[in-house]
């Protein structure tokens, strides 16, 4: 009879080490997300800094890629503006072109009339 009352003493130890483990883990992982709590509240000017100068990289790459953009769209109306003119100067091969500076800054040539051509002795 006192094996069994022993045995039944013994069942009870294990359940409460079971929740002793449970509870330090617990305990443990509240005491490591609030060290992970306090670490992120400790840094947060500095990445509000990095955040602010991640911006300012964004703003400055979408300028760039803009005036990338620009500059291959001036190109595509130069090439266009080219493959007419030689396409004018295909069909008049005898003409005679002049280079123009246009109002916009870009450089084009012009035929010139052959009444506007002086007479070249």
């Amino acid at each position: 009879m006192s094996d069994t009352q022993s045995t039944e003493s013994q069942e009870p130890k294990p359940k409460t080490k079971s929740f002793e483990k449970l509870t330090a883990i617990l305990a443990g992982g509240a005491l490591v997300l609030s060290l992970v709590n306090t670490v992120l509240i400790a840094m947060n000017p500095t990445a509000k800094k990095v955040e602010q100068f991640n911006e300012e990289l964004k703003t400055d790459l979408a300028d760039s890629v803009a005036s990338l953009h620009k500059k291959i769209d001036g190109l595509h109306t130069a090439d266009v503006e080219w493959q007419a003119v030689l396409k004018k100067a295909k069909e008049h091969p005898d003409a005679i072109y002049k280079v123009v500076n246009t109002k916009d800054g870009y450089l084009t040539l012009t035929e010139i009339e052959s009444s506007e051509t002086p007479s070249v002795r």
